[in-house]
């Protein structure tokens, strides 16, 4: 299996816009799969109980892509997804940090069920990543974002993550 980079394309990258293989030498082997579903890929996470690459596209869904190099599951697209980073969960769920809507969604690996919001709309104010703990616990990165958000005097939230059964922590 090659190592594969995601290339963001336009405002958020100026690179090729294309999920990239390389050699593990670091030669460069070209685009891993030609989409037109692929659009300023974002999140990668491999799931290696049925040996499948989930993909988060800047065309607003979520592609499950084989080793090979084919879609084999397509969200199709979600009006305003805007995905950004994506983890499978210890429950088996596929988690996608929504950027415009500043919060987190969970999928089933089919992909044939509708979004499931883990946290509120909103909720993240400068969403930079995410991760779980070996307890389940969600972890957040959240960058600050402007001066507003400094100097508002207000606190850290903390939520109950129904999903993950256990306390999330903005940091």
């Amino acid at each position: 299996m090659p190592l594969l980079v995601t290339s963001a394309s336009g405002a958020n990258g100026n690179g090729f816009g294309a999920l990239l293989a390389f050699e593990l030498d670091g030669t460069f082997r070209g685009p891993f799969i030609e989409d037109d579903r692929i659009g300023d890929p974002r999140g990668l996470a491999v799931d290696p109980m049925e040996n499948l690459l989930f993909l988060n596209s800047g065309a607003d869904r979520v592609l499950a892509i084989s080793s090979h190099g084919r879609v084999v599951r397509d969200t199709s697209r979600i009006e305003g997804l805007n995905p950004g980073g994506g983890i499978l969960g210890r429950d088996g769920r596929y988690f996608v940090g929504l950027r415009g809507e500043r919060t987190i969604v969970a999928f089933s690996t089919s992909l044939d069920a509708a979004l499931e919001h883990v946290l509120p709309p909103k909720v993240i104010p400068f969403p930079r990543g995410f991760a779980f703990g070996d307890d389940g616990r969600l972890f957040l990165a959240s960058g600050i974002g402007t001066d507003s958000h400094r100097n508002s005097g207000s606190t850290i939230p903390s939520f109950k993550v129904r999903s993950a059964g256990s306390n999330c922590f903005v940091a």
